[in-house]
Formats: structure tokens, C-alpha cells, sequence
């Protein structure tokens, strides 16, 4: 309420914090920018003098460090077909989109933006998504000399009940007290969009040295976090050249820790013999004995660059795991069924290097499918005493909980 926009917050939380010389700290995480209408991450300064955008966009880089990629409104990452996007149909970016009223995509902002995404109104931008603002940033680099936009990935709940962290399908308890406070509620109730739409909301993973305030901040200052939907699983990240297959290593995170740099961190200069390499692994959520978690399909990768056409170009890479491993789920009973893993490691090179360009590398762990919070709760109850909604074919009900690490940048050379 005191500041209006986001410079005046970072201003203030400099002032008042971070340059007193007092030890305090202070960072900033966007958040749920997926209904921001083009708003969050849009560069409206553009017409300043040039220094005075440099000068911006570093107050933005070192104040907002990470930013939220999924929530209970749904889904940063991405958006398919989005204007100015190629590279091929991402199938996973339809995952959990609170703006798909009915079926119904939002209009694309193109190079504007809109008002009312909280309501399910107003146009949606490519820079509503957390993959092409980090695109942009390359973009803005290049310009400025400055990225704006080099975010660490977090994730959180936004629920509204008390209780952060509670993100299990199976038991999700609403967020607006009385208003979804039941499953029939939960299933029939328009709030901003219909509550349908909503979930129980993600969560943040943080490798730190140790479980306390201070090592858990400085982690998340250097960006080594992580986001998941909502499952506990645990995925990390590591680039560097001419990298050993690590997965092999005995000792794998500490040889990674000696031969790379882990995410939210940059390549550093000079490259190796060719490409990067990067070294992601994952660990399944083992769930409890009651509720077992749901086994690990795949790691993709994910690489986003700006091409000389100013296009925003994207890739998925399958880089561990079986995408046909034939995992499917029972909409009527939830029973999972097909193959899976408990972990999964790889140690992958950019087949498509180009030396010459900047990009942006982050991975993404995708469980086997499971059924969404909805199709659960159904279930579990017998089918006479089922609200009717439980029966609407249009209701969404299959999901891959997943996981996405911070990103890892190579810089071509200095802009």
C-alpha cells in the first residue's frame, strides 16, 4: 500500500534493509504471475535514457533473486501457442491453467497487456509465463548489459485457510474457508475462476548447508531452490564443461559440486572442448504407507534462447526416464498403473549448441499420471454419496505432478 510500484518497494527494502550495514536482508518473489495480464514482467521502462533502464533493471536483479512458478491459481511455466513462441508443441505446459474457463483460452495480449486476470478476464501474455520471461531477460542482457530476469524457481500454496504446505491431493481442505469448504463446494463454486480450477498449491525446496534461517536465506539468495507441484520431490541441477557422467560417481553431488556450478548459477567463461553439459538427478516422493507417492516417468530439459528473428525459441529434451513406460490411471478408482522410478539421473550436452547464442537451461521432473485432488476425493467416497459434479465429463481429473529446478545460464559473451 505504501508503494506503488515495484521500484518504490526495492528502493525502500534497500534502504531500509539491505544497505544499513545492520546485517538485515531483505529479497522479493513474484508471484502468480499467470493472471498478471502481461503485467509482471513486461519491460514498461523502455523509454527511459539507457542508463537510467540499466539502473532499473539491476535493482530488479538483485531484489527479485526468484519467482514463483506454481501456485493454488495455477501454473506459471509456460502457456502453448503463445505469439512470438516457437520450437515445437509443449505438451506439459497445459498443466493446471486456472484462465482455461470451460475450455476456453484467454485472448493472447500479443505486444500488450490487459486488466482483470484475478477475475478470468483481460488477454494473457507470453510474459505471463515464467519460461519466457526468462527468455526475455536474455533478451534484455543483450541490451542492457543487465538481465532483469534471472530468476531461482519457487513455488507455494496461496491458500488463504492457515495452512501453508498442506498440498496432498488426496486430503486438499479448499482455501477460502466457507466458500469451497466442502467437495461439493470445491467442485461447483465460482471464485475469481471456477474453484475447479484451483489445487492445493506447490511447494519450495531450498539446498542449504543446514536447516536454519540464515543457510536456508543465503540459498535462496544464490538461487539453489527448487518448485514442485505440490509433491516432495527432490530434483537438483548442475552445469559445466566437458562434465564425467556424474550418475556414475559414487559421489555424485559432491564431484558435481567440484567440477560445476549448481543452478541459479551461470557457466562460467572459456566453455570447454564444446557444449555444456548439464547434470540433473531426481528422488521419487515416496509418499507414506497409507498414501504411497506416485513413481518418476521423465527429466526433460528445457532451453530457451532468443533467435535472430527476435523470436522467443524453445526446447524440450527427454534426457532421463521412459516416456513410454505405458503408466496410466483409473479416473473411476484412481488405481495407477505402468512402470515408474524411485530416482533418475542424467548427465546430458546440448546436442544444439550454438556458441555464439545465450540460453537459459532449467529441468523438469514429470511423475508417472495420478489422479487430480477432485478425482481422489470422489473416489473415496461410495458412489451414492458422490456430488453430481462428480460425474462431469468436462471436470479436469488426471494430472503428472511435477518438479522444475532453477535455471543455469550460459552467457555468449559480455553484451
Amino acid at each position: 500500500m505504501d508503494a506503488a510500484e515495484p521500484p518504490d518497494l526495492w528502493t525502500r527494502l534497500k534502504d531500509r534493509c539491505n544497505d544499513t550495514g545492520t546485517g538485515c536482508q531483505a529479497l522479493t518473489i513474484p508471484h502468480n504471475s499467470n493472471i498478471s495480464n502481461g503485467q509482471m514482467f513486461t519491460v514498461d521502462w523502455a523509454s527511459m535514457p539507457l542508463e537510467e533502464q540499466r539502473t532499473r533493471a539491476a535493482l530488479q536483479a538483485e531484489m527479485d533473486p526468484l519467482v514463483e512458478i506454481m501456485q493454488a491459481k495455477g501454473d506459471s511455466e509456460c502457456r502453448r501457442g503463445m505469439w512470438g513462441v516457437v520450437g515445437g508443441e509443449d505438451e506439459f505446459c497445459d498443466f493446471e491453467k486456472v484462465r482455461y474457463i470451460d475450455g476456453e483460452r484467454p485472448p493472447d495480449c500479443e505486444e500488450g497487456t490487459g486488466v482483470g486476470g484475478l477475475r478470468g478476464q483481460g488477454c494473457q501474455s507470453r510474459l505471463d509465463f515464467v519460461r519466457y520471461a526468462l527468455i526475455d531477460g536474455l533478451a534484455q542482457e543483450e541490451r542492457l548489459g543487465v538481465n532483469p530476469f534471472q530468476f531461482g524457481i519457487t513455488a507455494s500454496t496461496d491458500g488463504h485457510n492457515g495452512f501453508p504446505g498442506d498440498t496432498d491431493e488426496f486430503d486438499y481442505q479448499g482455501q477460502n474457508a466457507n466458500v469451497d469448504s466442502d467437495l461439493e463446494k470445491r467442485l461447483t463454486t465460482p471464485a475469481y475462476a471456477p474453484h475447479r480450477l484451483r489445487n492445493p498449491g506447490g511447494l519450495i525446496g531450498i539446498w542449504a548447508e543446514e536447516n536454519s534461517r540464515d543457510s536456508l536465506f543465503d540459498a535462496m539468495l544464490r538461487k539453489e531452490t527448487f518448485g514442485t507441484s505440490g509433491v516432495r520431490i527432490k530434483a537438483r541441477l548442475f552445469g559445466g564443461w566437458d562434465l564425467p557422467d556424474l550418475c556414475s560417481s559414487g559421489d555424485m553431488i559432491a564431484d558435481a559440486y567440484d567440477t560445476a556450478v549448481p543452478m541459479g548459477g551461470v557457466l562460467p567463461e572459456g566453455g570447454g572442448s564444446g557444449a555444456p553439459s548439464l547434470f540433473v538427478s531426481a528422488i521419487a516422493d515416496l509418499g507414506t504407507a497409507d498414501h504411497p507417492g506416485t513413481p518418476l516417468q521423465r527429466i526433460q530439459i528445457v532451453k530457451g534462447w532468443v533467435g535472430d528473428d527476435g523470436l522467443f525459441h524453445e526446447r524440450i529434451f527427454d534426457v532421463a526416464g521412459d516416456p513410454d513406460n505405458g503408466a496410466d490411471v483409473s479416473r473411476s478408482t484412481c488405481q495407477r498403473s505402468g512402470d515408474g522410478a524411485t530416482s533418475l539421473c542424467a548427465t546430458w550436452t546440448d546436442p544444439e549448441f550454438d556458441p555464439a547464442r545465450s540460453a537459459v537451461y532449467y529441468a523438469r521432473v514429470l511423475e508417472n499420471p495420478s489422479c487430480r485432488w477432485n478425482a481422489l476425493q470422489c473416489a473415496a467416497l461410495p458412489e451414492a454419496e458422490r456430488p453430481a459434479a462428480c460425474a462431469d465429463p468436462d471436470q479436469p481429473w488426471r494430472i503428472q505432478e511435477r518438479a522444475w529446478t532453477s535455471p543455469i545460464w550460459y552467457r555468449a559473451s559480455d553484451p
